[in-house]
């Protein structure tokens, strides 16, 4: 697998997931930020009764595997293999510190300690995957 397709990837894994994620808050019924940006949207698309995993913990998930990829993407082949750990450790603390904030600050959402447990889990799947990404790559003689 060339440099190119593992970017392409990382590329990939960092947008679609942003895109779901922005999927399923403009689609539920609560009213947050992000509906707030987006109502001009939220308008044409319909409401969405979603299981409770999905409603309370997916757009978690979502942004924290994005935002993985994201840096994994932006902090280019310096931070590869063992390296990908400081990514983790990068976007767990960031992670966290935005779930904290939450808490004297209500409008940017609500403090959930399950939210981190979402995000952290997010975490831990896109450090696996990428290292099923580049150790492909590795197999193909990537260049």
């Amino acid at each position: 697998m060339t440099t190119s397709k593992q970017k392409c990837l990382f590329a990939v894994n960092g947008t679609v997931p942003l895109l779901c994620g922005l999927f399923i808050y403009l689609t539920k019924s609560e009213n947050t930020l992000v509906t707030s940006a987006f109502s001009p949207v939220r308008a044409f698309l319909p409401v969405i009764s979603y299981p409770v995993v999905i409603r309370n913990f997916a757009c978690d998930f979502l942004w924290a595997y994005a935002f993985f990829f994201c840096l994994r993407l932006s902090l280019g082949d310096e931070l590869k293999g063992k390296h990908n750990l400081r990514i983790v450790v990068i976007t767990a603390v960031f992670a966290v510190i935005l779930e904290f904030v939450q808490l004297p600050l209500p409008y940017f959402g609500t403090f959930d300690p399950l939210d981190i447990v979402a995000e952290l889990l997010a975490i831990a799947v896109a450090f696996i995957l990428t290292n099923l990404i580049e150790r492909n790559g590795k197999r193909y003689g990537e260049r």
